[in-house]
């Protein structure tokens, strides 16, 4: 999606209509139940004002994404935007890529703790190594890492799970525990 404010929008070439999406977004999760959404956002785009910037957050909390990556615009030579006006300065970019992240945060996290005591399908990939003040731990049960269906490989957070199951198991995990890009649980047997 880029944004949320038509001004920004609009300098950024991008056709959106924040309300159409809006109706988009609402329409998709009453059709489909369970649905994950997960978008990018662009901060320090020339000329975005403290105030459009304000606008993006307040849409985030409106539509609640499980997952965001949030960038900072980056001047590429002999694109029109890096001729704009209004160039933000980089510490105005670190500090929005800042806020922005954190606000996701507390969305995720908020997102992950309505997954606590629900189960959940889990693609097992690997087997996580457990560390404690640098040493090794082994428990009798192992730990195993995967992804459900919300998560994109190698961008999103991961499952970890506890229980019995093979590489490449298609398991059901009882989730315990959320943090803002993880979920922990057991594996059902």
């Amino acid at each position: 999606l880029q944004h949320a404010h038509p001004d920004v929008l609009r300098r950024m070439r991008r056709p959106h209509d924040v309300e159409h999406t809006l109706r988009m977004l609402a329409e998709l999760r009453a059709a489909l139940p369970g649905l994950t959404l997960r978008t990018t956002f662009i901060v320090g785009y020339p000329g975005e004002t403290e105030a459009e910037f304000q606008t993006l957050l307040d849409f985030m909390s409106e539509v609640r994404f499980d997952n965001v990556g949030v960038f900072t615009y980056s001047a590429e030579d002999g694109t029109p935007a890096a001729q704009m006006p209004n160039q933000v300065p980089d510490r105005i970019k670190r500090d929005r890529y800042r806020r922005a992240m954190l606000h996701q945060q507390r969305i995720s996290l908020e997102n992950n703790k309505q997954w606590v005591g629900k189960p959940l399908p889990v693609l097992i990939e690997g087997r996580a190594e457990e560390q404690s003040n640098g040493k090794k731990v082994t428990h009798r049960q192992p730990l195993f890492v995967g992804r459900s269906y919300r998560q994109a490989p190698e961008i999103d957070g991961l499952v970890f799970a506890r229980g019995q199951a093979t590489i490449g198991d298609m398991v059901t995990v009882r989730v315990t525990q959320a943090t803002e890009y993880d979920l922990w649980g057991s594996i059902e047997q």
